[in-house]
């Protein structure tokens, strides 16, 4: 189903700071994309992530580079085993 303009929430970053809380959990239980406004332009997006958002996005595999490069050089055989 294609979403209309109607659809969509818009947030000033005001609004955001003081409910973000609120956004987010709107975003996740109703799947209603917010796009956040600066000074009247749209900013941001904030859009509720499955796994499979994740995976499309290739992030597991930044977070385990990520994680790797983070451990690099440690002595300790701990991080070797993990």
């Amino acid at each position: 189903m294609a979403r209309t303009e109607q659809d969509v929430r818009f947030a000033t970053v005001a609004e955001l700071k003081n409910q973000l809380s609120r956004y987010l959990r709107r975003a996740r239980r109703e799947g209603e994309p917010i796009v956040v406004t600066l000074h009247g332009r749209p900013y941001a997006l904030i859009q509720a992530l499955g796994e499979k958002d994740l995976e499309d996005l290739g992030w597991t595999e930044l977070a385990r580079r990520r994680l790797g490069e983070a451990w690099e050089g440690e002595e300790d055989e701990l991080y070797d085993y993990l």
